[in-house]
């Protein structure tokens, strides 16, 4: 989980920045929940972002931020997601840097 500070934005102008600087992801923001999404559903290939755009407060979300609680309760999801560590930190870091971009520019 990574926290990001910024002046204030707006979310609508923040979703569009992200589908022009991801065409390759999804973009999804059902449910109250905004996610850049590598395909269908992956623990590996999902970062959600918590904003508060009215602070201009962005903080991420992975599966490695559940890892334990996966390790404890389904050993094998755990294992996984422990094992393809890497690959998750590498991800979340490639979207926040496409963050950092889209509001320093505003």
């Amino acid at each position: 989980m990574q926290t990001l500070n910024f002046k204030p934005f707006s979310k609508n102008e923040f979703i569009e920045e992200l589908r022009k600087t991801f065409p390759q992801y999804k973009i999804q923001t059902s449910f109250g929940a905004l996610q850049v999404r590598t395909s269908g559903f992956t623990l590996t290939g999902n970062v959600k972002l918590n904003t508060v755009p009215e602070i201009g407060n962005v903080s991420t979300e992975t599966a490695l931020n559940s890892a334990m609680l996966y390790l404890i309760f389904c050993f094998p999801v755990g294992l996984y997601m422990y094992m393809k560590k890497e690959k998750i930190k590498k991800f979340e870091n490639e979207v926040i840097e496409g963050i950092k971009k889209i509001l320093q520019e505003n």
